[in-house]
Formats: structure tokens, C-alpha cells, sequence
């Protein structure tokens, strides 16, 4: 089976256009096409024939690199009505050998970022969760890519085997919604809930949970609480999320590449502000004069203070309040076509005890033009 990586990797080697007509292919529409079918492999003395006309050993893997090329839907059919004649396999498989090292070392790249997207999706729950401060963050990350600690992987991913989390379909949401979760060892039967009439309900499920809840149930004690989140609510976002992460086919923020320690590209409206956890109207309309600003703007002018910067994250300190933002993945999050950022995004006033965390979506959609927040099916304005 050609896997996710693999089918990028074509994809990309082959300069996104489909073999046969030269079309140019987005990834939805990509097909990977067999040069040589598969089907001739099935009769024994007809594979060795082909094999020995294209001068090629007994042992050629028919699912391998030099043997797949990306295709449109029309040439894949019409290959299937009319297929290629033997110098043009010829000819094909030549390019797919030519690009087959280059398949190969794309693969491993995506599967490599796909550990590390992963690792900042745990890193963003754990901070959401409150346990892992964003000063840990930086040692963590560099522990768990050195092989000298372990980031446990929550239920959610260990549901994805060695699957990317941007090959999420609504098939496999469906099926990931009725798979039981992992709980703490006292709630083998499943997490309580509970009804304001006093009638509980035990579930073991994300559906279970969802159906539950909106029949009224909740969880009553803290730790039920906790485990409500973690194992449930946060799970269900979060498969939300990855259900519309997809391969972008255009973006203006890896080429080139820019991301949040850009803060001119960062509009300032992303920084927490006092007037939003308050109804005072000595606070109100300060995020109104914020519009059409960048935090760069705020930095320059002496108003806000970049407290700490990294390749992938920013810490912000403006009007008594902490910002903290961190990369998490970078993919077409609403189905526009174009690249999106998803952001761990952390704010509360300095020295106060009120913190809020979220995940939030950016984008851009010019060469010359800012990040900004922007809408999707799991958040109203992200």
C-alpha cells in the first residue's frame, strides 16, 4: 500500500503535474498510477516477458518508486481503456527511476516532520492542560528529538498508527469516534457523568461523551473534570481540526518562509489585551486601536516588548498582559487551497492567576501581504 508520505513525495518529485498530459495536479486530485499494472504481475510467464522487454531484473517491485507516477483521473481511466504501448512504458518508467531517489528522500522528510508535528500538537495539549509551561518547551523538544526522553502520545494519535495526521477522512472520523479511550485504571468501566436530576451514565467513547453531554450529562468532580478534558473534549477538537488538514497548493508562507518570529507579518490584534477579560469601560476600545497594526509596530514604538523569540514561537508582554504563540502545523486547515498556520496561542494578564489557551488559525495570501487570523469549521473568527 503507497502510503500518505509516499503520495506526497510523487506529488512533489514530479513537479505536481500529472506524467501523461503534463496538467498540473492538486493533491486532492492526485491519483498514483502503476507504469507497469499490477495486474500483469498475476500471471507469471506475461510479468516475466514484460520484465525482460524493459530490461529490467526478476525482482522489480511493482509497488516501488521507479514503477508510480502521478496521474489526473482522465489519464489514469484512459490508461485502463487503452494502456501504454512499450516504448512508452519505457520512457515512463525511465523518468519514474530518474526521480525515484528523490521520491524516496521526500518521504522520509514528510515522515520526519510528521513526528514533529505531532510532538508540538502533544506539546500544545499539554500546555492547554497546564502541564507543561511554555519555559519548559525548548528543553522538552530538544530531550524527545535526542532520544533521551519519551512525549507520551495521547489516545488521539496512537489511534493514526504510522498514518499522517493531515490523512484524516470522514471515514476514519467516524470510526475514531466509536474506538473506546484510554483511561486511568479507576474508570475502567468508563468516566462518570452525571445529571442535574442525579442519574449518571459511564462512557467510554468520544460519540459515548458527545451523546451524553448534550443530553445534559456533565462531569461533577474536578478530576472528573480533568479526564473529561484531556481524554475527551480536547480529542474531539482536535480530530475536528485535523479532519480538514490537507495538503495546501499554494503557499505564501514557505516560500519564502515566514512564520511567527516575523512580527512584522503578525497583525497585533493576536496580542491578549486588559478589556478582554473585563467589562470596564475605562479598558474599552483598546483593540479597536490596534486595527491595520503589527506587533512589530507596537515593538518599535516602545509599547510592547518581545519577552522571547524562537523559529517556531514568541512570547509577547503589551498593556500588563503575556502573550505566548507557538507553531503547531503548517496545511490547508479550511479547504481555500492555500497553506494555513495552526497556532498554540496562550494569554493572561502579568502576575495574574487568569490564563486562557486555545489553538488558533493563520494565514496568508499574498507575497507581499500579513498573517491574519482567519475563519474555519472549528472556530468562529480564528
Amino acid at each position: 500500500m503507497i502510503s500518505f508520505y509516499e503520495r506526497q513525495a510523487i506529488w512533489e518529485a514530479h513537479g505536481r503535474r500529472c506524467a501523461y498530459c503534463g496538467e498540473r495536479l492538486t493533491f486532492a486530485k492526485l491519483e498514483i498510477d502503476h507504469i507497469m499494472a499490477r495486474s500483469t504481475t498475476q500471471v507469471a510467464a506475461e510479468w516475466l516477458a514484460t520484465l525482460t522487454a524493459q530490461g529490467l531484473q526478476a525482482d522489480f517491485d511493482v509497488d516501488a518508486p521507479e514503477n508510480l507516477a502521478p496521474s489526473c483521473g482522465p489519464c489514469n481511466r484512459k490508461k485502463l481503456d487503452r494502456p501504454l504501448l512499450p516504448g512508452r512504458i519505457g520512457i515512463e518508467l525511465a523518468r519514474a527511476a530518474a526521480l525515484a531517489p528523490r521520491v524516496r528522500a521526500l518521504a522520509a522528510k514528510y515522515r520526519a516532520a510528521e513526528s514533529e508535528t505531532r510532538l508540538k500538537l502533544e506539546i500544545a495539549a499539554a500546555l492547554e492542560f497546564g502541564a507543561l509551561s511554555a519555559v519548559e518547551i525548548s528543553r522538552l523538544a530538544k530531550d524527545v528529538r535526542a532520544g533521551t526522553r519519551q512525549f507520551p502520545i495521547r489516545s488521539v494519535f496512537s489511534l493514526f498508527g504510522d498514518r499522517s495526521v493531515r490523512d484524516v477522512s470522514p471515514q476514519d472520523y467516524e470510526a475514531y469516534l466509536d474506538t473506546p479511550v484510554p483511561l486511568p485504571p479507576e474508570m475502567a468501566k468508563g468516566l462518570r457523568l452525571v445529571s442535574n436530576d442525579g442519574s449518571e451514565r459511564l462512557v467510554r467513547t468520544l460519540r459515548e461523551f458527545d451523546a451524553a453531554i448534550e443530553a445534559g450529562y456533565h462531569a461533577y468532580s474536578t478530576f472528573e473534570m480533568d479526564v473529561a478534558y484531556q481524554a475527551f473534549i480536547h480529542p474531539v477538537l482536535l480530530l475536528r481540526r485535523l479532519r480538514n488538514a490537507s495538503i495546501a497548493d499554494t503557499s505564501f508562507i514557505d516560500e519564502p518562509i515566514v512564520g511567527l518570529p516575523d512580527i512584522a507579518l503578525l497583525p497585533a490584534g493576536l496580542l491578549f489585551l486588559t478589556d478582554d477579560m473585563t467589562n470596564d469601560p475605562a479598558f474599552a476600545g483598546r483593540r479597536e486601536k490596534l486595527k491595520g497594526k503589527s506587533i512589530q509596530d507596537l515593538v518599535s514604538a516602545g509599547d510592547a516588548v518581545l519577552a522571547s523569540v524562537a523559529s517556531d514561537r514568541i512570547a509577547v508582554e503589551y498593556d500588563h498582559g503575556h502573550t505566548f504563540m507557538m507553531e503547531i502545523m503548517r496545511a490547508d486547515l479550511n479547504g481555500d487551497g492555500v497553506q494555513d498556520l495552526l497556532i498554540h496561542w496562550a494569554a493572561g494578564p502579568i502576575g495574574g492567576t487568569y490564563s486562557t489557551a486555545t489553538q488558533r488559525v493563520l494565514s496568508r495570501h499574498s507575497p507581499d501581504g500579513m498573517l491574519e487570523l482567519v475563519r474555519d469549521d472549528e472556530g468562529e473568527e480564528e
